[in-house]
């Protein structure tokens, strides 16, 4: 059964198909910062959380359980001591760490970093190697791994013990060297941001069946884990981003596409390449221009979408391009729309059902996000700036919502800890007619200080069921001139209807607008004759 994991308030919820949702059970200790957003990316039917919990957390595949996704090391070396009775000969070291194990499988899910190594046990004969070994203050811990050296002194370490629980504190055994597993002991262990107090990470992806992330101390240096670890981030396994120190914000969005992670500075964009820790390297793609709001990336048919400082960008095959600066550049390049200061928080989703890209601002004087733009990527044309009449307010885009006749609904997280569906068919925001506001360009026929007689408007339309009448204000005259004119078109009627002419002057425009409630509005186009005037 498939299910969404989403974060209300500080609470954790799994969401069925119905939009049912069950709050879930965090790990002792474990809290929700509501000022920071979460971060969520899936490997191997895992999510893992962060940035808004303290410590980075998982939700295994079945959807129940939450369980720490990084363990503290153990913090003190192996004490190695021997027993009178056993079979064990020779010259040892140790070193452990603490982990997480499913209760029914055996399988490991969770392992901490490498304790220090013990000191050398001295020659044993024919003893059992005894090792005195802390607890985890982690909660959900089940055993401590310990990992010897062959009969020695070795320095290559395998498998020896599990211990169970987390009280034993000694443990002893005599396991031969032939016994032990042939498997030495892992090599990509290591920690990263999330697993201490104050720490996490900041930005997570999944790309390549790693884990990528940047934590909130090293913000210039990007991590990633071993392959299908979500807990294994190896000391060696970081690239540097440059420039570093430059600013306060280091890197500022992930875009994994197929076959380049795109790694972006508010100011430059590089991207990784390769397929293993030897193979991966850095490259610049574009300098000049970068992402400033992480969670404004959407990745859409193999093309990154990101939010500029002056626009909206993609990033795919053919490099680093603005669509906003065509058509509505004003709208991010100014203050006139939108609240720029507010650009750094901006959110985006993919809508599905319309094939476009959306994204969520704050209106020019306002704090909160009630505003939205959406870029029809079919037709490259943009829409809005859209307002809902509903009474919640906006705080995350959580994409798109599969129900339980898997049809594809947009959702949107609220502040007060709802979701709420996109695309209705009621054309309601709850009790709410939604308005639609559409303005044309201003028609001069390239001669702006030249009188012209603008005919009759032909306005084509798609024919209604229902009552619903479009009202058009035509604005005709100098470029500054009101509304001289409003006509009514009743859609009722075929898709075409015919107006007397609108007057004369220099220039034209059309303002349409329909806010009658539970009725469609489709516009498909309109036609205006046009003559000059003057001596003939």
């Amino acid at each position: 059964m498939p299910y969404y994991i989403v974060v209300g308030g500080n609470t954790l919820y799994r969401m069925n198909t119905a939009g049912t949702g069950t709050a879930l059970t965090l790990p002792t200790g474990v809290t929700i910062d509501t000022t920071r957003r979460p971060r969520m990316a899936v490997l191997g039917k895992n999510v893992i959380l962060t940035n808004a919990p303290s410590r980075s957390v998982f939700v295994d595949p079945n959807g129940a359980t939450v369980r720490l996704a990084q363990l503290k090391a153990p913090t003190s070396a192996p004490v190695l001591t021997s027993a009178e009775t056993g079979s064990l000969t020779g010259t040892f070291r140790v070193k452990y760490t603490h982990i997480i194990k499913d209760a029914e499988t055996g399988a490991l899910l969770v392992e901490s970093p490498f304790s220090p190594i013990s000191a050398s046990s001295g020659a044993i004969t024919s003893k059992l190697l005894k090792a005195a070994i802390e607890t985890s203050p982690d909660p959900g811990v089940t055993h401590r791994r310990m990992y010897r050296t062959a009969t020695g002194p070795g320095t290559v370490y395998f498998p020896w013990i599990d211990v169970e629980g987390n009280t034993i504190t000694t443990v002893s055994d005599d396991l031969s060297d032939a016994a032990m597993s042939l498997i030495a002991a892992p090599t990509e262990l290591g920690a990263v941001a999330g697993a201490a107090p104050l720490t996490y990470m900041t930005l997570l992806v999944e790309w390549k069946g790693r884990l990528w992330g940047v934590g909130n101390v090293d913000i210039d240096k990007l991590r990633y884990t071993g392959t299908d670890l979500l807990y294994a981030w190896k000391s060696t396994y970081e690239i540097i981003i440059p420039p570093v120190g430059n600013d306060q914000f280091g890197i500022t969005g992930l875009i994994p596409r197929r076959d380049e992670l795109g790694v972006s500075r508010r100011n430059m964009l590089w991207s990784i390449r390769g397929d293993t820790p030897t193979t991966f390297e850095r490259k610049k793609v574009h300098d000049g221009k970068g992402c400033v709001a992480p969670e404004s990336v959407v990745v859409i048919e193999d093309i990154g979408y990101f939010l500029g400082a002056d626009g909206v960008y993609t990033w795919g095959p053919d490099g680093v391009n603005c669509i906003s600066n065509n058509k509505v550049r004003k709208w991010f390049a100014s203050t006139t729309y939108f609240n720029r200061a507010r650009f750094k928080d901006a959110f985006a989703r993919y809508n599905a059902k319309y094939h476009g890209y959306e994204l969520y601002l704050s209106n020019t004087g306002d704090t909160t996000w009630n505003r939205w733009v959406f870029y029809d990527i079919e037709r490259g044309r943009w829409w809005g700036p859209h307002l809902t009449g509903a009474a919640f307010t906006a705080t995350s885009a959580l994409g798109n919502f599969i129900d339980a006749d898997n049809l594809i609904v947009p959702i949107i997280g609220a502040t007060d800890d709802k979701i709420y569906t996109g695309n209705n068919a009621t054309l309601l925001d709850a009790s709410t007619a939604i308005s639609v506001s559409a303005t044309s360009a201003r028609h001069s026929e390239g001669t702006p200080d030249i009188k012209k007689l603008f005919g009759g408007p032909s306005i084509i339309f798609a024919e209604q069921a229902a009552a619903g009448n479009l009202s058009v204000a035509c604005k005709v005259g100098a470029v500054d001139e009101g509304t001289t004119r409003t006509l009514t078109v009743d859609q009722t009627k075929p898709g075409r209807e015919r107006f007397s002419p609108l007057g004369e002057g220099e220039h034209c425009q059309l303002v349409f607008t329909e806010s009658t409630g539970s009725q469609a509005c489709q516009l498909l186009g309109y036609e205006i004759p046009v003559h000059e005037l003057g001596r003939r």
